[in-house]
């Protein structure tokens, strides 16, 4: 766990819980924007972890495979229940530390975490507030990896939208361009960047296709945030 330097004694303290590796400079970045007084306190669950012993975790053709960043800028995809009792590990680590609430950074349909803290869930607030701009339900999605697109498709319908999706990485520019034309069509309310993982810029390269508004999870969810704490 990753504690930013505190500036005064009465700050609210964040835990932000990445499902690779800390330190995420970027997502302190974000986080900071929008809510500058607080302490952030990150923890990944795989924190501590040798790359063999990442490794060991990968497996071929996954399920609900989740796209993680390492330390040293690598990625891999591991399934979703090999992380989960790593991030339990992390959040009774964040609770020890202090922090008030944690904001779980990805927004696949998690089970809910045993923590000791209360939890922002992604996906729970990114389709609460689409369903209240969209005015006719009907959006398209975008993915980390294909492991992700059909259960998140699965997802969005069973809430009553009308879904049409596709997958990048989000760290690859040429594949969230290929994205954006593939799901290219009229009639669209907006447009879901449907991970943590996609950085605001990432707004940019949809929006040179679409005219129709592009939602990135990870900007929305620390405006929630603040709101929470009051900041």
């Amino acid at each position: 766990m990753r504690p930013v330097k505190r500036e005064t004694q009465n700050m609210a303290k964040l835990g932000i819980l990445i499902l690779g590796q800390t330190p995420r400079n970027d997502m302190e970045e974000l986080f900071r924007t929008y809510i500058p007084n607080a302490e952030l306190l990150q923890a990944g669950g795989l924190d501590g972890l040798t790359n063999q012993e990442i490794n060991a975790l990968v497996t071929q053709d996954p399920e609900y495979p989740l796209f993680v960043i390492l330390a040293d800028g690598s990625t891999r995809e591991i399934a979703m229940a090999k992380l989960i009792p790593l991030l339990e590990k992390q959040t009774k680590a964040l609770a020890a530390a202090g922090a008030e609430v944690i904001v779980l950074m990805c927004a696949g349909k998690f089970p809910l975490l045993d923590s000791p803290l209360p939890v922002i869930y992604p996906w729970r607030v990114v389709p609460a507030v689409v369903e209240g701009i969209s005015a006719n339900q009907r959006i398209a999605i975008v993915t980390p990896n294909a492991g992700q697109l059909e259960p998140a498709l699965t997802n969005w319908r069973q809430r009553g939208f009308t879904v049409h999706g596709a997958y990048a990485a989000p760290i690859d520019e040429t594949a969230l361009t290929v994205a954006a034309e593939h799901l290219r069509q009229p009639g669209l309310d907006l447009v879901v960047l449907d991970c943590m993982g996609f950085a605001p810029a990432a707004v940019t390269s949809f929006r040179q296709v679409f005219d129709v508004p592009v939602i990135c999870p990870r900007r929305l969810v620390a405006r929630v945030t603040a709101e929470m704490l009051g900041c």
